[in-house]
């Protein structure tokens, strides 16, 4: 298989799982969900070329994104990942070995221990499993954090009580009482009122 035809299984794989939960397909890799004000959202981010160089991966490998944007303005329908208020990933639940060579490298180096990126092999042999286990991830785990965090009470509480977690998520709000976090908070309590 080539890159492209990796690429566009995963996509194809996902897309189905993503559709069976609830979400519409903005394109090939990006799923949104809308309820009242709240844009949730599902995107595949496969790896650029320079990632990948780095990784010593392909550009089929790929992280599973999760956002949601509260639509304060009601005009905005189909914003982008990053620019979710609340964003997170689906982190892998198995073991794989990192393809970089870190031989050279502590066994503490983060590299090693990354479970956000599912690592996909230049020739596909190991995407039956990883597709396998990304599908039963994103139905298990997707809508269980989407709606946790689209609660709005909950939303505030968070903003208002807990550090930023780059590990799974939530993050994209900044650090407790932060500008860009206070701010959201007050947009938060008026889009309840």
């Amino acid at each position: 298989m080539t890159i492209s035809q990796l690429q566009k299984e995963i996509s194809n794989s996902l897309s189905e799982c993503c559709l069976s939960i609830g979400f519409d397909i903005d394109n090939a890799t990006t799923f949104y969900n809308t309820k009242k004000n709240i844009i949730r959202l599902f995107h595949i981010d496969f790896l650029n070329s320079k990632n990948a160089a780095y990784f010593n991966t392909s550009t089929a490998s790929f992280s599973l994104n999760i956002g949601i944007f509260f639509n304060f303005l009601e005009n905005v329908t189909n914003p982008k990942e990053y620019e979710a208020h609340f964003r997170g990933q689906i982190l892998r639940n198995f073991y794989q070995k990192h393809p970089m060579d870190l031989k050279k490298f502590s066994w503490l180096h983060p590299e090693r221990w990354r479970r956000d990126i599912w690592w996909v092999d230049k020739d596909g042999k190991n995407l039956k499993n990883i597709l396998l286990s990304s599908r039963r991830l994103t139905k298990d785990k997707v809508l269980n954090w989407l709606d946790k965090y689209s609660d709005i009470d909950k939303a505030i509480w968070f903003l208002k009580n807990k550090k930023e977690n780059f590990k799974g998520g939530p993050f994209g709000f900044g650090n407790i009482k932060s500008p860009c976090r206070l701010k959201l908070i007050k947009n938060l309590e008026i889009m309840k009122r």
